[in-house]
């Protein structure tokens, strides 16, 4: 299949904990979930920054799995704030809750429709989930 040759040859960013074991360990969203499903989500998480620091100018929305792996990523402030500072030269913001309002909702829609067809360009697939 032509587009995982092409993910085989993506360079991720480096992340100082090992956010698999610590979805295997945190569960709740995780649980049920096999180590390969796991380890798919963290993958895309680091595909999700590495878009954000191509396009730093443009809003990104994460899928649910994405969005639960970096949750996950922030509970550990003594690895989130020095992986960010050390890929983004600055902490990567989050805005939890963004689309909860009726008049984002057209705003979040956007920001996702184009956030993916970026994703399909740089990875070959359209994402599942965004909101």
């Amino acid at each position: 299949m032509e587009t995982k040759s092409v993910l085989e040859n993506v360079e991720l960013p480096e992340i100082s904990i090992d956010l698999v074991e610590a979805c295997e360990l945190y569960g709740k969203y995780f649980d049920g979930r096999n180590k390969e499903e796991i380890e798919g989500m963290v993958k895309e998480y680091k595909m999700f920054w590495k878009l954000i620091k191509k396009y730093p100018k443009r809003p990104f929305s994460p899928t649910k799995s994405i969005d639960e792996v970096w949750h996950l990523h922030m509970l550990h402030p003594q690895n989130y704030y020095p992986d960010c500072k050390g890929y983004f030269n600055g902490i990567l913001t989050h805005k939890a809750g963004f689309g909860k309002k009726s008049e984002e909702l057209p705003v979040l829609g956007e920001i996702s429709e184009t956030g993916n067809d970026i994703w399909e360009k740089e990875y070959g697939y359209r994402l599942e989930g965004t909101e």
